[in-house]
């Protein structure tokens, strides 16, 4: 009789999919908002999201009811999950998808500092080895292109605007992670320290992955309303409110957007997350260059070069050094 496969490596798998999932959704951002305004394709993303998730969220509250002290944490949780991926959305419109991955490596630093920081999460030699590696495959991939813009349509100025809203977005993700662990009912004297000098009440109970970000969704949906409202009016911009205007374009990206890059892969990091640690989250995002850039190319013809091709192999060899010699 075979032996099941322990926890960790189904983790691992879970964080892989999530990864591959959140690889390909920048190009599809990016390609659906040419074909949509930005908070309509927010707000259709999570309506339909929060569609799917009632009779799950309503079967999970009634096997374990929240206890309302919780909400403000749970809240919290959703700004930072979920309600800041505005950030993301805006930045990618003014960016590449090419800038947008290497700053994603920005995000996986700072997952490991905090990983650190609050759970004492040891980095060892080795694991800083490959982690340089793969930071060091994550540049030489998009250094090139990402400096010349070749091809690319957007004034420097907004560029960078974007480039910065993009960082902007990796530290709300970093603190969501940090977050979704206390929610689980895995708490630190660090992050309780923390908590104190914040004002953020502890919990008073742990919740599933799927409940916790479940309710995440609909904090999103309701703060994505105000802006999708104003951009309804023209304060906004242009809008597409009306479904009729949407084409195969914006209706296939709302689908992905929700059901494999809202539901699927939160689902899968968050139990990822539970049954791992902060930093294997970090390392396995150095991995999106490799899903990101194929999709950039059958998506919005973004060619790959041997450099990219060659990087993309010093990354996978980083990630694999940072998991068999991990601490």
């Amino acid at each position: 009789m075979k032996k099941p496969l322990p926890k960790i490596y189904l983790a691992y798998g879970a964080l892989f999919i999530a990864t591959a999932i959140w690889g390909v959704a920048t190009s599809v951002i990016k390609l659906t908002l040419n074909d949509i305004s930005l908070f309509s394709f927010l707000f259709y993303r999570y309506l339909v999201v929060c569609v799917i998730m009632l009779p799950i969220v309503f079967i999970e509250i009634k096997r374990n009811p929240i206890d309302f002290r919780d909400l403000p944490n749970l809240i919290l949780l959703g700004l930072f999950g979920q309600s800041c991926i505005i950030l993301i959305f805006v930045g990618i419109k003014y960016t590449s998808s090419i800038d947008a991955a290497i700053l994603s490596v920005i995000g996986s630093v700072i997952t490991l500092s905090a990983g650190h920081y609050f759970y004492h999460e040891k980095i060892s030699r080795p694991l800083k080895i490959g982690i340089a590696t793969a930071l060091a495959g994550t540049i030489f991939v998009m250094l090139e292109p990402a400096i010349t813009a070749k091809g690319f349509n957007v004034s420097t100025s907004l560029r960078v605007l974007g480039n910065f809203i993009v960082i902007l977005y990796n530290f709300s993700f970093a603190a969501y992670i940090i977050l979704s662990k206390r929610v689980m009912g895995q708490n630190s004297d660090n992050l309780k320290k923390t908590s104190k000098l914040l004002h953020i009440e502890p919990m008073k109970k742990a919740y599933s992955p799927l409940l916790h970000t479940g309710l995440t969704f609909y904090v999103a949906l309701v703060t994505i309303i105000p802006f999708f409202l104003l951009e309804s009016f023209g304060y906004l911009g242009n809008s597409t409110v009306h479904t009729s205007n949407f084409g195969i374009t914006a209706i296939s990206g709302i689908i992905y957007m929700a059901v494999f890059s809202s539901i699927l892969a939160y689902y899968f990091f968050e139990w990822g997350l539970k049954n791992s640690h902060v930093f294997d989250t970090a390392i396995f995002g150095y991995l999106t260059p490799l899903f990101t850039l194929p999709a950039s190319f059958l998506l919005l013809g973004e060619r790959a070069t041997a450099v990219v091709i060659i990087g993309a192999g010093i990354i996978l060899i980083g990630v694999l050094i940072a998991e068999k010699h991990k601490a």
